[in-house]
């Protein structure tokens, strides 16, 4: 047998995520016959570490890499001297473009010789990390609209030097794709789009494995599993749950999921008496409510594939999104749900319609039953690109 092909994901962090979730999907499909699998997280920490498929070898960055993943601010409001002083020293590096040869010789204590592939697994500091090494063939993989929101916007001519040394772009919707070669002037022919992958037997298992969920077994009931993050605007999503109430439609919303904006979130509760809204906080499986609801919501400001929407598809409930993304790759019939265009206004009309016709609801939830996401297909045009 010809010798496997030795692979490299390079993350920032493990914490729970989008990015984190499609890759540790995507490295427990691989066939372990094939490929020699190592996963490198920069700075080694989160929840989803614990998710790493065992035969995955995983490295650690040094502790230059620590503030990687660390909010300037956040670290000044939380008084984190320490960390402040490595972000500031991180951000010198970038700004100055000593950076590239700083990779270079951390790169050296960590790897030991180059691999055959390489892939950024989360788009900037990762597409620098990995442009600027040297592994054999280098991929660099795009989880985000840069049209809405450019990460990189600090950085741009670091970032676009860095994607010379790139051989291929991977976008996980045809939109974020179109609006990555926009934003850094990249070759279309350096680009590919490729739906991320879903772990359909995980989701089906921890629906059926859960001998309970949170959710109220009558009335109406909508759930958003989410990062507390300004990307996802779940503020948005309470008030649309308060115009549905006072129109006289009776349901609970559930929140799943933690971050910085729960304060907000908590206290539009309070200020707005919305007494139907339950914070349930993270949870590895989110699966079975999600099936226990009649509906689940996405009310984010930007996305490239958001995988939960096909996880809730899966789990047989429809869904309810503002146009982000690849969401039109994503709700394409009737029965998964609706797209609404991307405002408050018309959140709440969206959100009124599709709570109004319970049996409506009942009836897409049957149609679910025979969904089916095409995997197969996915997972071969992954490895005909690694």
């Amino acid at each position: 047998m010809a010798d496997k092909k030795r692979i490299l994901f390079v993350n920032d962090e493990m914490r729970m995520g989008g990015v984190a979730r499609v890759l540790n999907t995507l490295m427990s499909q691989l066939d372990t016959e094939k490929y020699e699998i190592d996963c490198l997280i920069l700075h080694k920490r989160g929840m989803l570490l614990e998710e790493i498929p065992s035969y995955v070898r995983v490295l650690e960055g040094t502790s230059f890499f620590n503030a990687v993943d660390e909010n300037l601010w956040d670290l000044v409001k939380r008084c984190n001297i320490t960390g402040l002083l490595s972000k500031l020293r991180l951000v010198f590096y970038m700004k100055t473009g000593l950076i590239k040869n700083k990779i270079i010789s951390e790169r050296k204590k960590i790897i030991k010789e180059p691999y055959d592939v390489e892939v950024a697994a989360k788009e900037g500091f990762c597409t620098i990390f990995t442009g600027f090494g040297n592994s054999k063939r280098k991929v660099n993989w795009v989880l985000t609209d840069y049209s809405v929101c450019n990460y990189s916007r600090r950085h741009m001519s670091l970032v676009k030097e860095a994607l010379q040394y790139i051989d291929l772009n991977i976008a996980d919707s045809t939109q974020a794709l179109e609006a990555y070669e926009k934003v850094f002037g990249i070759d279309p022919n350096k680009g590919k789009s490729i739906h991320n992958l879903m772990n359909v037997e995980k989701v089906e298992r921890n629906i059926a494995d859960a001998s309970e969920t949170s959710i109220e077994t009558s009335g109406l009931n909508v759930i958003a599993v989410a990062r507390f993050h300004p990307q996802k605007s779940l503020e948005r999503l309470l008030y649309a749950h308060k115009h549905a109430l006072d129109r006289g439609i009776n349901h609970n919303l559930y929140l799943i999921g933690g971050g910085e904006t729960e304060p907000l979130l908590r206290e539009i509760v309070k200020e707005n008496n919305l007494t139907k809204v339950m914070f349930l906080g993270y949870k590895i499986n989110p699966y079975a409510d999600i099936a226990a609801s009649d509906l689940f919501v996405l009310s984010s400001l930007y996305e490239g594939f958001a995988t939960i929407v096909n996880e809730s598809l899966i789990a047989g409930t429809p869904v309810l999104s503002t146009r982000v993304g690849g969401i039109t790759e994503q709700i394409t019939k009737p029965e998964y749900g609706w797209i609404v265009e991307n405002n408050q206004q018309a959140l709440n009309a969206g959100y009124y319609e599709a709570l109004k016709d319970a049996t409506r609801l009942k009836n897409m939830k049957d149609k679910l039953k025979e969904y089916h996401y095409p995997n197969e297909k996915i997972l071969q045009e992954f490895m005909e690109v690694l």
